[in-house]
């Protein structure tokens, strides 16, 4: 009977083991507790508006250039972009050195670029065509604008995410931000049934407004989320997220020190002053010192000067193809033609770039790690590029630009982001403003520097000024380089991860 009931025993099914998440558990974040799937709620819908407003006024900045200045200041224009950045970094590092909320940094520059396009929209009303000036003006608020305000949002949610929590969130996240750009991208491409470039502003300046209010409710929801340690947690194989409502956990950014009531000592006050000049430029110290932090720096912004060459070539053929003047004689629609183009090529970076995030960036990860998604990148910009070189034609620039968004959206971005989760909170906010913000533009002004000196469109070299052979021979050492780094950078943050370790 023993044996019997030992063997009745043995028969007796074991515990099922837990079931697989299914595609639509994933997208809508079921893994996670419920307290921060609210937070990641309103991140997702941050993140949305931030590149639907980006999508929504980059085109009309670009054609409202051309269209008040003209293509052959475009390379100049993106030389002086470097130079146009510091004081907009500088009040950047200030503010996240000053203010004690992330939500309120958010906040204070949402309203503040609100207000310049507010004002652009008023001016514009009266003026048929922009003038100059404010052509100048639009072009450096919607590019400092482009970089400053995914930088500042992702530092924030890799603040508050573990490493195992941006792995499950940050694709659904990368979803979200191409849903942004797929409805700003249709909303422009409709540039002249929704009052034009002044619409275009207006609505800008509203969005803004709304974008502040999102991260602030998010910013107060992941504060308030306990620190999970029940079944449900251990069940995803989740950690507690940093940043939780502990009484002893961190702050999200880092308080000004105290500083003496009437500042009465002399030496007290200039050492005082002389920190708070440090902390504006303490990243750049991080970057130089780590090389981890310095390897970021290259990966965040390498794709920007093969970009930037090709968005040139694109941006000439655009204009050759709907030229602002035939013989001299103004055509205004070309201008609107020029808009909804561009737009229609941002719809579909942000529609592929879904796709793959969908379908391809978690499963990409899973199996091959950050090596993998991180070395994507550079060879799909290699091949590009090349393309361009043996077959240089209107239809081939825009298909590749089109690739090489795609795979660097959905991609290279989430994954860059992803090595940042397992820094400390000062790489996270000074190190990154300056890495992918400042990094940004220098990459754009090298490839703005080829641009001008090799391939600047003038009359003596019509039809075309493309100078393929440096082009090619150029992007070859360089996305061979920008390659190698990045399969080091994710082989380095897997071994982070095994640790238990952050870069500090």
């Amino acid at each position: 009977m023993a044996g019997i009931e030992t063997q009745g025993r043995e028969l007796q099914p074991g515990p099922e083991p837990p079931a697989r998440p299914s595609w639509l558990d994933k997208q809508l974040l079921r893994e996670l507790p419920n307290e921060w799937r609210k937070a990641y709620l309103f991140f997702a819908l941050a993140v949305m508006l931030v590149l639907l407003t980006a999508s929504m006024i980059n085109p009309p900045s670009i054609s409202t250039f051309n269209d008040s200045i003209g293509k052959d200041k475009y390379p100049t224009a993106q030389i002086y972009l470097p130079v146009v950045l510091i004081p907009v970094l500088l009040v950047y590092n200030f503010l996240c050195t000053a203010l004690k909320s992330p939500a309120l940094l958010v906040a204070t520059l949402s309203c503040a670029y609100s207000v310049v396009y507010f004002l652009l929209a008023i001016r514009s009303l009266s003026e048929r065509n922009m003038e100059p000036w404010l052509a100048w003006i639009f072009f450096y608020a919607c590019n400092t604008k482009s970089v400053l305000f995914p930088v500042m949002l992702w530092s924030v949610m890799n603040d508050v995410s573990t490493s195992q929590y941006s792995k499950v969130a940050y694709p659904a996240l990368v979803l979200a931000q191409q849903m942004g750009g797929i409805m700003g991208s249709l909303w422009t491409a409709n540039v002249s049934h929704v009052g034009g470039t002044t619409g275009l502003l207006f609505a800008q300046a509203f969005l803004l407004v709304l974008l502040a209010f999102l991260v602030w409710r998010a910013c107060a929801l992941a504060a308030s989320a306990p620190v999970e340690r029940d079944a449900e947690a251990a069940s995803t194989s989740l950690q507690p997220v940093a940043g939780s409502s502990r009484p002893d956990a961190e702050p999200l950014m880092n308080a000004s020190p105290s500083q003496p009531g009437a500042c009465s000592q002399c030496g007290t006050g200039c050492k005082a002053v002389g920190l708070k000049m440090w902390e504006l430029v303490e990243g750049i110290y991080l970057i130089a010192t780590k090389p981890f932090v310095a390897g970021i720096f290259w990966v965040a912004c390498a794709h920007l000067v093969p970009r930037t060459i090709l968005d040139y070539q694109g941006v000439a053929l655009i204009d050759e193809r709907w030229p602002r003047t035939v013989d001299g004689v103004p055509i205004p629609g070309n201008k609107d033609k020029q808009t909804a183009f561009f737009a229609w090529c941002n719809l579909a970076n942000t529609f592929g770039a879904a796709l793959l995030s969908v379908l391809g960036l978690r499963k990409l990860i899973e199996k091959g790690g950050l090596a993998l998604t991180l070395s994507a990148c550079p060879l799909v910009m290699l091949i590009s590029v090349l393309l361009v070189c043996f077959f240089h034609s209107f239809w081939t620039v825009q298909i590749v630009l089109v690739l090489v968004n795609v795979v660097q959206y959905a991609l290279n971005g989430p994954s860059r982001e992803m090595l940042y989760v397992q820094t400390s909170k000062e790489i996270k906010y000074k190190a990154k403003s300056w890495s992918d913000m400042y990094g940004n533009f220098l990459q754009k002004f090298i490839g703005a520097m080829i641009n001008n000196n090799v391939n600047k469109e003038m009359s003596s070299c019509q039809p075309h000024c493309f100078n393929a052979t440096f082009s090619g021979i150029f992007t070859v050492g360089w996305c061979t380089f920008w390659g190698i780094v990045a399969a080091v950078l994710g082989m380095k943050h897997a071994q982070l991860v095994r640790d238990g370790q952050k870069i500090s």
